[in-house]
């Protein structure tokens, strides 16, 4: 037996839903992932999919038992022979039928060479770099406040001094059992997701420090499974307080079979910011490289973008895009650390939480912000370093858009 992830090929919500009208608010997200819940209810294809493996000769164990499960992706996940799931591809052809597979941390380069108990004010050079450090000198008191997210990572130390009082939860995903189960103490299972929630929220190297987070332990120890991407993303979209989701995980390469599952995020009014990898030029890693969520890629303090940001264009179903959306600090960048401390970290995970803080100083200014409104703000206010789009994208994330 072998487990599978069987979406349609084409979903209701993302052909139907007109994202111009999703809304980030707490109210909005609550009617949003009700709609988007009853789009899959009638959904033809998702029903043909359940008949399919409700069928004894399907030889099939449903893990996702209940079509809420998974409202916002619309994937069924099941157990079963390999020669089952390759006759369910022969007999429904407007059907993805994708074995699961890891998903893996997209690792950055940790220097223990920069530890320290208190970075300087020119070390924390990220704040500068996006136009926040000025923009505090003139007055701006922007934290956000009320803005909450959701970082899907190897756990979060809730006990380091710069994120007292930030993580609102942690969660551990049981894909056997297809339920989140409170972590209770949160903890880090590697160290990762620590130096990623203090560039959102920490008190002093966070963007901004008056935002929560809510840890989804996805990749214990560095290493998860798609399915637990599936559950994880599934069960933060359905958490009515998150309006972004931050990720710095993917499989190298396009995948295509999964396109599709990231636009469930923002047909239910969250924004979902993921990182494109450490491999360079021409090399980016899924779900960061698709077209959905805000792909991020880094540079360094020469305002350049650094060369194991990944990068490049890509093709499929007739459309054409470039990766990375656009850029933040992520070479030699000081967070916090497990066991207290800082230390400077490189790579595109560094720079994602950045650009997750800078939307959610948005966010605190503009409540009732759309989706794509939001998406353009972060775009159109960046700065652009000269440098082709695909390594670049539109440039370097700036807080123009809150101030």
């Amino acid at each position: 037996m072998s487990r599978y992830l069987i979406r349609p090929k084409v979903s209701s919500p993302e052909r139907t839903v007109a994202l111009i009208s999703r809304k980030l608010d707490p109210k909005s997200r609550q009617d949003q992932v009700a709609e988007v819940r009853s789009l899959r209810q009638t959904d033809p294809v998702e029903q043909d999919i359940r008949q399919w493996i409700a069928e004894p000769s399907a030889k099939a164990t449903l893990i996702t038992k209940k079509a809420a499960d998974t409202a916002v992706t619309g994937v069924t996940v099941v157990d079963m022979p390999d020669e089952e799931a390759e006759r369910m591809r022969r007999e429904m052809s407007e059907v993805v039928v994708l074995r699961d597979r890891p998903i893996d941390l997209i690792r950055p380069v940790r220097s223990t060479a920069t530890a320290t108990e208190r970075p300087t004010v020119a070390e924390l050079w990220h704040l500068k770099a996006i136009g926040l450090e000025a923009a505090r000198k003139n007055g701006y008191s922007g934290t956000g406040a009320d803005v909450h997210v959701a970082i899907l990572d190897t756990g979060i130390d809730p006990t380091h001094s710069e994120l007292e009082g930030r993580v609102t939860g942690a969660y551990t995903f049981d894909v056997d059992a297809w339920e989140a189960r409170p972590m209770d103490p949160p903890r880090d299972t590697y160290g990762h997701g620590t130096h990623v929630a203090g560039l959102i929220c920490g008190k002093r190297v966070g963007v901004a420090p008056g935002a929560k987070v809510l840890s989804g332990v996805m990749i214990p120890g560095g290493t998860g499974n798609l399915s637990d991407f599936i559950l994880a993303m599934d069960w933060a979209a359905r958490q009515p307080e998150v309006q972004i989701v931050n990720m710095s995980a993917g499989i190298p390469g396009y995948l295509p079979e999964m396109h599709e599952v990231v636009g469930g995020l923002l047909a239910v009014g969250v924004i979902p910011i993921f990182a494109t990898g450490n491999e360079g030029r021409n090399k980016t890693r899924s779900p960061g490289n698709y077209n959905e969520p805000l792909s991020v890629g880094a540079t360094n303090s020469q305002s350049r973008v650094a060369s194991f940001s990944s990068g490049g264009s890509l093709t499929a179903d007739n459309h054409r895009w470039i990766v990375p959306d656009l850029v933040a600090p992520g070479e030699q960048v000081y967070s916090c650390v497990l066991g207290g401390g800082y230390e400077a970290w490189d790579g595109t995970s560094m720079a994602t939480p950045i650009v997750s803080g800078v939307a959610a100083l948005i966010l605190e200014k503009f409540r009732d912000i759309a989706v794509t409104d939001l998406t353009e703000e972060l775009l159109q206010t960046c700065k652009d370093l000269k440098f082709d789009e695909d390594r670049q994208g539109k440039g370097l994330v700036q807080v123009k858009g809150a101030l």
